[in-house]
């Protein structure tokens, strides 16, 4: 948290040394030069983290980010799934929604080092099951335009749960701490196959 503060406060103190010693010599040349000499040392002491660390934080930042991205997804599914008629849909909906982010939440607990490319290869998922969502929505709406509507409605329903299948398959492997197995089973278990919905 500490090196959240180093740049804000070292600029801080640059304008004040600046002020400060322009006031007394009425200098620009030793003014600028001691204060950027002050803000310099000031943010190295505050910010006294090793590059590895820096680089540790730069991944949490960046696993953080893939989160928030998927979760807005999910958010976003969770909205669409309210216009859902058959009940059956919906519950995988919400069920593909509760999932996911105490997927998140149990891979950041057990092994962080596994979050960014949790969060990218599922939201790769989440950004798939939201098309067929709104395609499952338009086919529900307007089913006169669309060949055999009953039939793509049921195999929506399906991808539907078999996407909240995944996610609670998922929750469950890295419950049971196998994580090797969690990670082997994302690198090599295709998304997955989300009908085409009449396009």
């Amino acid at each position: 948290m500490r090196h959240r503060l180093a740049a804000p406060v070292a600029l801080a103190a640059a304008v004040a040394v600046f002020a400060m010693v322009f006031l007394i010599t009425d200098s620009l040349i030793w003014a600028p030069l001691l204060a950027v000499g002050s803000a310099v040392g000031l943010y190295l002491m505050i910010d006294d983290r090793t590059a590895a660390r820096v680089d540790s934080d730069s991944y949490a930042d960046d696993a953080r980010g893939r989160v928030e991205e998927a979760l807005r997804v999910v958010r976003g599914i969770q909205r669409l799934s309210r216009d859902v008629r058959r009940p059956e849909a919906r519950r995988a909906l919400e069920d593909a929604c509760r999932y996911v982010p105490e997927l998140f939440d149990r891979v950041r607990d057990r092994s962080p080092d596994s979050l960014y490319s949790t969060a990218a290869q599922v939201g790769g998922h989440l950004r798939s099951l939201d098309g067929v969502v709104r395609q499952y929505l338009d086919i529900q709406r307007q089913p006169v335009l669309y060949h055999d509507p009953e039939r793509l409605q049921r195999d929506g329903e399906r991808a539907f749960r078999r996407f909240a299948d995944f996610a609670l398959d998922s929750v469950r492997l890295v419950n049971q701490g196998e994580i090797a197995q969690y990670t082997a089973n994302l690198d090599t278990v295709a998304p997955p196959s989300l009908p085409d919905l009449g396009r």
